[in-house]
């Protein structure tokens, strides 16, 4: 867990959806960027801190064939490095998908990205969060994960 008391959270509804979304004291929604396609909230916490939730077409598919689908895209772009484990997000059964976001000039990783994904109906809800500095990231993205939510 992070150093962020229970206090120091707010929730960032996004009322269309049904999701709500907390994050820590000092961190903004911002409007979503058209050309990021299914994009319906982005938030940072300052510089190197930002997080952007999608919500895709998940008719018939689990959250693991959402997460392939996703990897697919990624991989057409060049990104590299996968590695996916099964999660709780969202009340539910999810899929987290860990990627190298971008290498410098000589090869070595200098951000990597978390993409945990969650159906619900025929939804699939993606939280996507990334980092230059993961390790000391890392447990701040997987807290803003474990109190992401959608309701009934």
């Amino acid at each position: 867990m992070s150093d962020v008391s229970d206090a120091a959270w707010h929730p960032l509804k996004i009322v269309p959806y049904g999701a709500v979304l907390y994050v820590p004291a000092g961190w903004e929604a911002l409007p979503p960027v058209p050309a990021n396609g299914p994009e319906i909230l982005r938030a940072t916490g300052g510089p190197g801190r930002n997080l952007i939730v999608f919500k895709v077409p998940a008719t018939d598919l689990t959250a693991a064939q959402v997460a392939d689908q996703a990897q697919a895209k990624l991989e057409a772009h060049g990104y590299d490095g996968f590695t996916r484990f099964e999660v709780q997000f969202a009340g539910v059964p999810g899929v987290a998908l860990d990627f190298v976001t971008r290498r410098n000039s000589q090869g070595a990783v200098v951000y990597r990205t978390r993409e945990y994904f969650a159906v619900r109906g025929n939804a699939a809800f993606v939280l996507g969060m990334g980092s230059a500095t993961w390790e000391e990231h890392l447990p701040l993205i997987e807290e803003i994960a474990g109190r992401f939510e959608l309701a009934e």
